[in-house]
């Protein structure tokens, strides 16, 4: 993240820390923050203090908080997660997304950390983390539709949501097809009912050749 995001009240800070640390052991948490290219000056042997306490330090030190949400980004990729021994990543994502949303950031199940707009209260939280993903997964909206428009519904932004959405049924027919085009071209030829390259039926009956040409 290129933007100087501002310093984190001790609060914020202490909260992150101590959901960050139940991901991690201390040889885990030594490469992380090797790999973030930071010295641990906590002094202390607990998790969550020493993460608390050494990004204090370091946001003093720098003047904004990017060291400590790099050290969150690199915490929270998704490989780290992959055997389960550091926890459930979802539940995680969660868990940490309420106290990042209060700021005016969200953590997206690829490992991005975005900005969006900031909560103002709890029940906004509760209500923005959980409600619009639980009614697309109630309505069995397909994975791939969530998935490409997930940072634009972090952001409350559905018109483009939705627009993200279309878009996306056209990488997958150029995805199942092989072709290149685009727009009308790509489904008219697509899904032709003359030698189609995708059949959403058998094209034996008039009403099943109608729906291709409606």
């Amino acid at each position: 993240m290129a933007e100087r995001i501002r310093k984190l009240t001790n609060s914020e800070v202490e909260v992150l820390a101590r959901i960050i640390a139940d991901t991690m052991t201390g040889s885990q948490m030594n490469e992380i923050f090797q790999e973030c290219g930071v010295q641990d000056a906590s002094n202390e042997s607990t998790k969550w203090k020493r993460i608390y306490y050494t990004f204090l330090a370091r946001q003093e030190q720098d003047g904004a908080s990017n060291s400590f949400l790099n050290f969150i980004k690199k915490s929270l990729k998704p490989v780290r997660f992959i055997s389960g021994q550091n926890g459930n990543y979802d539940e995680i994502l969660l868990e940490i997304n309420k106290p990042l949303m209060l700021i005016g950031l969200q953590m997206t199940n690829e490992g991005k950390l975005l900005k969006v707009q900031a909560a103002t209260t709890i029940s906004e939280v509760e209500r923005r983390t959980r409600n619009l993903v639980s009614e697309l997964q109630k309505r069995h909206i397909h994975q791939d539709v969530i998935k490409c428009c997930k940072e634009e519904y972090l952001q409350e932004n559905y018109f483009h949501a939705v627009f993200e959405a279309a878009k996306s049924l056209s990488e997958k027919v150029r995805e199942k097809t092989g072709m290149q085009e685009d727009g009308s071209n790509l489904f008219n030829n697509a899904f032709a009912v003359n030698n189609p390259r995708l059949a959403i039926n058998s094209l034996q009956t008039p009403s099943e050749k109608m729906l291709k040409t409606v």
